[in-house]
């Protein structure tokens, strides 16, 4: 029986296994509280190892009836948990992860209440890919062999309780499989259903196998992808955002299994439409009351190591399930580069005109070489993957920490205005903040404003190194790093700098909003000396109550990002690169650098409830731009989608390499959506430059009628900044911001 005819017992014993969620597990706690307090002389590492080998010993294993591959493992994770919590993050609610985070805390408190800055407290618990081509390529008893044979080696004290843990990790999950198996044959002897029967069947066969073996079907592929997945974050309590590269990945298994008469096309797609459906389903994401992300994604297209472009019946296959089944999670991240085929170009059109608002589109010929220049092998960075939105992170040889520190970039420039209300805090924090009073030139009022930029990054990088310098005591993760290039052969954990490339970032939001600011400074400061530096601070202050007719004009008359005024498109491209050489280059503590990033996820509309009015006319409290996109008084006046586009040609996006997202959204019900017109969108993106493109095909009535009546759309789904979801269960102020910039278009 196929996923169509089955999908409503499917979803039916998700619910009832996962709406009771979490299990108890107090009592491994307990046990494990003990056994560390017994050997106090025990490294984090030894105290990992027993971790693995409790929770794959005594934590209760799941096989669904209704459900193909098998993963899930009551560890005491709540049922909307990314991946980071439940028993296997035991070793984080220790008495030195409680203090190390209570110290990032004061850290980021009064920032994150100020509305300028937000950040984990620790270092990244999410965002990461595991290594599938190197568990694809050895199976987890070839990477113990490979630890073992590291371990014979010369070897440090440190090395070797890493390696130690690692082999004991790759042992337990290969239990794990064991006993899935085992508990699918137990289900065996009591079912009926021969539908049912051949399906536990073929559980049982697969668990033997895999992942212990490389897998060598359709089938054990898809299986092997999902268990490590799953499993990996529930024994290391760290989250993994990525299924991976699938029809990279699947095709040759695809092609072998249909060559060999082991699978049909049908099969094939019943088996990605239950892969695929789980997140929606485990997560509730449809009768959600607020939304919750899943956190995961997947990639389709761009290329091979050898830079091959990847597009196959695999990529059709998952554009139609998506259609299909109207899936919200995973995130879908298509790689489109000039080399791809023009069929690839007119699927995602088609996918994207259908009004499945789910898809982000990443361009190759920018993201690869921004990579690049960032010292990495080109044959890696054409292996990456989106790391939980769209920061992309390259798979099998790279640990980030990309979405874990966000600041705001207006914030920043009103610190020049206001340094007063930071004199405590950068005292605190060992910076000091320029005030724009003694800009006698716009040149100088730009110098100040980029001076406290950078004295800012720098006061957050230094705050993170300090505790992320612990990551290693806090959480190693030792079984997932033995999936990432180099961490066996360094003998040090991924939390360590193990991998190969061990990069950060601060993300930076607001930045329309920034550039339109900066200009219209320029223009009524500089230009035309309309008011002072200080009297401009004071209509700030004050929200423009008063000026409501000089507000008017920057709004109306001052040209903004997103225009065509050249003036503002080389200004633009200069604030652009500015940028990005301030948020780059400063040191973490794993052997890397930070990378200049343009993604907000929400950041957008939290640090702008918390800012005060800003120079190009934003009243305080009013959301800043999202993304690399324009601002919304760009956008309210007009401004088209292919000024829009054409903003991007001066900009050199490869300055970004982790991301910069540009948000468009066409005012267009479905059924008017001509596939043609969002084809040339999608190649005009890639003609100009840009980095990564989200397209939300949304009526605006629509959206205007969902909100005062959401019963009336329970389906309907929009594409925020870095996920997607159902309208009805976002919060009140990202409706706001969706119809909003919808109305606008």
């Amino acid at each position: 029986m196929g996923f169509r005819e089955e999908r409503a017992a499917f979803e039916h014993e998700f619910e009832a296994y996962y709406s009771a969620l979490p299990n108890d597990v107090a009592h491994l706690q307990s046990r494990l509280d003990l056994e560390s307090a017994s050997h106090p002389e025990w490294t984090p590492y030894r105290l990992k190892a027993l971790l693995y080998e409790t929770i794959a010993r005594e934590c209760p294993v799941k096989v669904f009836r209704h459900f193909p591959f098998f993963y899930e493992i009551g560890v005491g994770k709540p049922r909307t948990d990314l991946g980071a919590g439940g028993v296997g993050a035991w070793l984080k609610e220790q008495p030195f992860g409680r203090a190390l985070a209570a110290v990032g805390n004061s850290f980021w408190r009064p920032y994150s209440e100020s509305g300028l800055s937000h950040g984990w407290a620790v270092l990244d618990d999410n965002h990461h890919s595991l290594g599938y081509d190197n568990v694809f390529r050895a199976g987890l008893s070839g990477l113990v062999a490979e630890a073992k044979d590291r371990l014979a080696r010369r070897c440090s004290a440190e090395e070797q309780a890493f390696l130690e843990a690692m082999i004991a990790g790759l042992s337990a999950q290969m239990h794990l499989a064991t006993r899935f198996a085992d508990e699918a044959r137990r289900m065996l002897l009591i079912e009926t259903d021969p539908r049912i029967k051949a399906r536990l069947s073929r559980i049982a066969d697969a668990g033997d196998r895999v992942p212990a073996l490389p897998p060598t079907t359709f089938f054990e592929a898809l299986a092997t992808i999902l268990f490590m997945r799953e499993t990996t974050q529930a024994l290391e309590g760290n989250g993994i955002s990525v299924y991976g590269h699938l029809d990279r990945i699947l095709f040759p298994f695809y092609e072998r299994d249909l060559a060999d008469g082991r699978l049909t096309p049908d099969e094939a797609r019943d088996l990605l439409a239950f892969f695929l459906a789980r997140c929606d389903a485990a997560f509730g994401m449809r009768d959600a009351r607020n939304h919750v992300g899943t956190n995961t994604t997947v990639v389709i297209g761009g290329c091979d190591a050898d830079g091959v472009p990847v597009f196959n019946e695999i990529t059709g296959i998952v554009l139609d399930v998506y259609r299909e089944y109207a899936l919200v999670d995973p995130k879908l991240n298509a790689r489109v580069s000039s080399k791809h085929p023009r069929e690839y170009f007119r699927l995602l059109a088609e996918f994207s005109s259908s009004g499945n608002n789910v898809l982000s589109v990443f361009n190759d010929d920018v993201i690869i070489p921004a990579n690049a220049k960032m010292g990495k092998a080109v044959q890696d960075c054409r292996l990456y993957v989106g790391g939980g939105c769209q920061e992309n992170v390259l798979e099998n040889t790279e640990i980030n920490s990309r979405a874990t520190m966000y600041m705001s970039l207006p914030g920043v420039l009103l610190m020049g205005f206001f340094p007063e209300r930071w004199e405590e805090l950068a005292k605190r924090d060992g910076f000091a903040v320029a005030s724009f009073e003694t800009a006698r030139t716009f040149e100088e009022f730009y110098a100040v404003f980029l001076r406290n930029l950078r004295a800012v990054i720098g006061a957050h990088v230094a705050a993170r190194n300090r505790t992320e310098a612990e990551g290693a005591r806090y959480n190693p993760c030792p079984l997932h790093s033995a999936t990432i290039s180099d961490c066996i052969e360094r003998a040090r954990d991924m939390m360590a700098g193990g991998a190969r490339y061990s990069f950060g970032s601060v993300s930076l939001a607001g930045i329309g909003t920034l550039i339109d600011s900066l200009y219209a400074v320029k223009v009524v400061v500089f230009d035309q000396e309309r008011v002072s530096v200080t009297r401009f601070r004071e209509i700030l202050a004050a929200d423009f109550e008063g000026e409501e007719a000089f507000r008017q004009y920057i709004v109306n008359r001052i040209p903004k990002f997103g225009h065509g005024d050249p003036k503002v498109r080389e200004f633009s491209a200069r604030v652009f690169a500015d940028v990005a050489r301030a948020g780059s280059g400063y040191l973490n503590t794993r052997g890397g650098t930070y990378e200049a990033s343009l993604f907000s996820f929400r950041s957008f509309v939290d640090f702008g409830r918390r800012a005060g009015a800003t120079p190009d006319g934003r009243h305080a409290g009013e959301h800043l731009s999202p993304g690399m996109s324009p601002s919304q008084l760009a956008l309210g006046r007009e401004c088209s989608v292919t000024q829009v586009l054409r903003a991007l040609e001066p900009v050199d996006m490869t300055d970004y390499p982790v991301v910069a997202v540009l948000d468009v959204k066409m005012p267009l019900s479905p059924e008017q959506a001509d596939p043609s017109v969002l084809e040339s969108v999608v190649r005009c993106f890639l003609d100009y430059g840009g980095s990564v493109l989200q397209i939300n095909v949304v009526d605006p009535s629509a959206l205007v009628d969902a909100r005062e009546h959401p019963e009336r759309h329970p389906d309907l789904v929009v594409r925020v900044s870095g996920y997607s979801a159902y309208f009805r269960t976002l919060s009140p102020d990202i409706q706001q911001e969706v119809v909003a910039r919808a109305l606008a278009r």
